[in-house]
């Protein structure tokens, strides 16, 4: 287990794992403030993170992406639900945080990407694009994490998971 300080968690996963769902509840449990990142921008800059890809492109969302990360990494307290491909360019700030990422089965994040219309990058060929996107990110997840909890099955299972392992890490 990492001995990182765990003032500041990020949870990482690809889109459909869960994140702003679990890391709302964790920081409930933690009494900690809860941000999700994509919410964060949107509010930031008065745009929904579809049009920031559409009108902008995706290299000046991952800058605003990055800005706004550097922005929040640095308190403490706090749980930020990451977007999917946050870690692509901010495995340097990340380094700041305890990660945890939430795994899925493939077949699972498919299901759940399916039913949410607001990805940019899965706008249509979702099971063809979630393969690509698992792919691609599966190795850069493993390695910024810290901590690696199943997150397929029940919300409240992997909540206690985190908690455990948090607690457990301390000792």
């Amino acid at each position: 287990m990492s001995k990182k300080n765990k003032t500041r968690i990020c949870i990482i996963g690809m889109p459909g794992s869960g994140k702003s769902t679990i890391g709302s509840i964790l920081s409930e449990k933690l009494k900690y403030r809860f941000i999700d990142l994509d919410n964060e921008i949107e509010i930031n800059t008065g745009l929904k993170i579809k049009e920031i890809f559409k009108d902008m492109g995706e290299d000046s969302f991952r800058k605003i992406e990055t800005d706004t990360l550097n922005k929040l990494i640095h308190k403490d307290r706090i749980v930020i639900s990451t977007g999917g491909g946050t870690i692509i360019k901010n495995e340097e700030i990340l380094k700041k945080s305890y990660n945890i990422l939430l795994n899925c089965k493939l077949n699972e994040l498919i299901k759940r990407a399916s039913r949410n219309k607001n990805r940019p990058l899965l706008s249509s060929n979702i099971e063809s694009k979630m393969k690509d996107l698992f792919n691609e990110r599966k190795e850069l997840y493993n390695k910024i994490a810290d901590l690696k909890i199943e997150a397929s099955t029940n919300i409240t299972e992997t909540i206690a998971d985190i908690l455990s392992s948090l607690e457990n890490d301390y000792k």
